[in-house]
């Protein structure tokens, strides 16, 4: 890239920071360009949405008076100097509303349908902050066999406390859907929870979602059978509390075993599994010495009563 096309691309760094500043409520998507890198991209849509609401603001940081009629022409102005790119649907993405996997296309014309991701990248002091915080990350998992015992300890207790926390998050979003659905009503925890089209921080939203079923006949009669089995099995846990107790005890004391034998393996106090599996020479050389010894004194323990016995 020439010195020239850089100083050019210096005046939108602006632009694009009021794109991609935090709570700007402009919609970014992640994705996948070509196999090689991930990039962000947007919608055509939202880009004139966007750019007509905050347009007073917007049009100030465009080059160039002659192209700030409207939203419109700031986006063909943009496609025009190369600082936006109109992207399309890979032919190995999957058919979904927003695609994750992207690349370029021939015709850079603007419609509002298509998908666009900007061709600049400005470098911020988070990028550099968050960069940074992973190569620490990295090189302090490196040093893990040398961690202190009580910091290995606790961080093998948070992995398993954090897998119990997720797998019981998921059996009760179940359990909450299928008694809450026996009502004719839809209700899921966290309902984007397993959507990967939303990344980390969209999976989380909303909180909840309750949505009413029209139901059919077929429909109201499962739901009736349904109701009834799960009247009898509430009232068979409370007839019966001590198979609950039991469960509750039984998981307690798995716990108890599962952090029992981290610590030991931390410990070194537990062999590999590949050395108590197959024991090594001198082991199998103790071994049939000592079978010998026993074989020894079992002769000589029945000639001793057989001698008694005459």
């Amino acid at each position: 890239m020439s010195q020239e096309r850089k100083e050019f691309e210096k005046q939108f760094y602006p632009l694009y920071q009021h794109y991609h500043q935090q709570h700007s409520g402009f919609k970014l998507r992640e994705a996948n360009f070509n196999y090689q890198r991930k990039i962000q991209y947007f919608k055509g849509e939202d880009f004139i949405k966007f750019t007509t609401t905050n347009f007073e603001e917007i049009k100030g940081l465009v080059p160039l008076t002659d192209k700030k009629k409207d939203a419109a022409q700031i986006a063909k102005y943009l496609i025009e100097c190369k600082i936006i790119w109109r992207v399309d649907r890979h032919r190995d993405d999957p058919k979904k509303k927003w695609p994750k996997l992207l690349t370029l296309v021939r015709d850079q014309s603007f419609i509002e349908d298509g998908f666009y991701t900007w061709s600049i990248d400005v470098k911020n002091k988070m990028n550099s902050i968050k960069l940074a915080a992973i190569l620490i990350g990295v090189f302090l998992i490196c040093l893990f066999p040398i961690w202190p015992f009580s910091f290995k300890y606790g961080i093998f207790k948070f992995t398993i406390y954090l897998l119990i926390f997720l797998i019981g998050l998921q059996v009760i979003r179940i359990l909450l859907y299928s008694i809450i659905r026996l009502f004719g009503y839809e209700f899921w925890i966290l309902p984007n929870m397993n959507d990967d089209s939303y990344g980390i921080l969209g999976s989380f939203l909303p909180i909840y979602s309750l949505t009413k079923y029209t139901d059919g006949k077929l429909e109201i009669v499962l739901r009736f059978i349904g109701l009834v089995a799960f009247f009898l099995l509430i009232y068979f846990i409370i007839q019966e509390p001590h198979h609950l107790t039991n469960i509750t005890d039984a998981t307690g004391q798995t716990l108890d075993d599962v952090f029992l034998w981290g610590k030991e393996k931390m410990e070194g106090k537990q062999e590999p599994l590949h050395r108590r599996a197959i024991p090594d020479l001198s082991e199998l050389i103790k071994q049939a010495e000592e079978d010998s010894q026993n074989v020894l004194n079992n002769e000589n323990l029945d000639n001793h009563e057989t001698q008694n016995d005459l």
